[in-house]
């Protein structure tokens, strides 16, 4: 298996602090990112979390999950993650001010490709990139609206 790593950025037209606290709430993913289903914060442990994904791609209906861990964050800067079991993956996403009321936007994400889309390994990548992208947009959108 081999791993891939993603990275997409845009500018949010929120404060930094803003966009780093809608980022920290790992439940409202499926409301912007495309392909996460479902996310659950740990009652007991509030730095694990299950994570599910489902999509239609390629004409298959892809599906994993996986139970994260978030790696100690630095406030209004990064936050950060990896898996501990299911799909292997890891990333983070960065947090820039560009002033008052704006801030870019960073999200890396690296996983190990599954063995079952090695044979599109390659348009992975671009593929993810997009998904990413269009996730981060409707982050934008609904982080100006909290």
């Amino acid at each position: 298996m081999e791993w891939q790593d993603c990275t997409v950025k845009m500018e949010v037209d929120v404060p930094v602090s803003v966009a780093y606290n809608f980022y920290l709430d790992r439940e409202s993913f499926p409301k912007w990112m495309p392909f996460i289903s479902s996310v659950e914060v740990l009652k007991d442990k509030p730095d694990l979390s299950r994570w599910s994904l489902k999509y239609n791609a390629f004409g298959q209906d892809i599906k994993y999950s996986w139970l994260a861990r978030n790696l100690q964050p630095t406030p209004n800067q990064k936050i950060h993650w990896r898996s501990l079991e299911g799909l292997p993956n890891k990333g983070s996403v960065r947090f820039f001010p560009k002033g008052p009321s704006s801030c870019i936007v960073e999200l890396t994400v690296s996983y190990e490709v599954p063995a079952l889309l090695t044979p599109v390994a390659s348009v992975l990548r671009p593929f993810l990139e997009r998904l990413l992208r269009g996730g981060l947009e409707k982050f934008a959108t609904m982080a100006k609206t909290t």
